[in-house]
């Protein structure tokens, strides 16, 4: 029989975000092992930049009849284009809903708007470095340099943005108080 603190012990680690890196990567590396074997570029196991240009790409050209939109080989040669960006959405809502942590965030029309700008930001810085950070940290692991300044960048983008959450928010306590 389990007892109730193994089992919180085991929540605990389960919900532990080194844990959750070191299972996001090593899937990540899975994937990317599987598709070098079916010929797709090196780091392309995990990136949701890319899966997502291709799936965007993929679904214009099927729209247009025509290849006009660049996509990936391995992505070119399915069926459908790497659906990794749906399958992460649908398990983030699933997970959201499990531990009953979905929300509807009620705000302005103007904070929607600021998030899809941040949303479309992201993703091309993303696409201009080549990777989104899962598939940077891959890159790194092929020696690539270049994916190690993005990571830094990135880190230094985030500490910068969480400065700025952090001052908003004194700001309106302050001000509330």
């Amino acid at each position: 029989m389990v007892s109730e603190d193994s089992t919180s012990k085991l929540k605990k680690i389960i919900r532990n975000p080194i844990f959750l890196g070191c299972i996001i990567g090593f899937l990540a590396a899975v994937t990317q092992a599987l598709l070098i074997g079916a010929g797709g570029p090196e780091a392309y196991g995990f990136c949701v930049a890319c899966h997502t240009r291709d799936l965007v790409n993929d679904i214009i050209n099927l729209i247009v009849g025509e290849p006009v939109l660049g996509v990936a080989p391995i992505s070119q040669n399915a069926i459908f284009a790497v659906l990794t960006i749906i399958g992460v959405m649908i398990g983030a809502f699933i997970s959201a809903k499990v531990n009953k942590e979905f929300k509807i965030k009620k705000s302005s029309i103007g904070s929607y708007l600021i998030y899809l700008l941040g949303g479309i930001l992201v993703l091309i810085f993303a696409l201009l470095l080549g990777a989104c950070p899962y598939r940077a940290a891959l890159r790194f692991g092929y020696g690539d340099m270049v994916a190690l300044i993005g990571i830094l960048a990135m880190a230094l983008g985030v500490f910068v943005g969480v400065k700025i959450i952090l001052k908003r928010m004194e700001i309106q306590m302050e001000e509330e108080a």
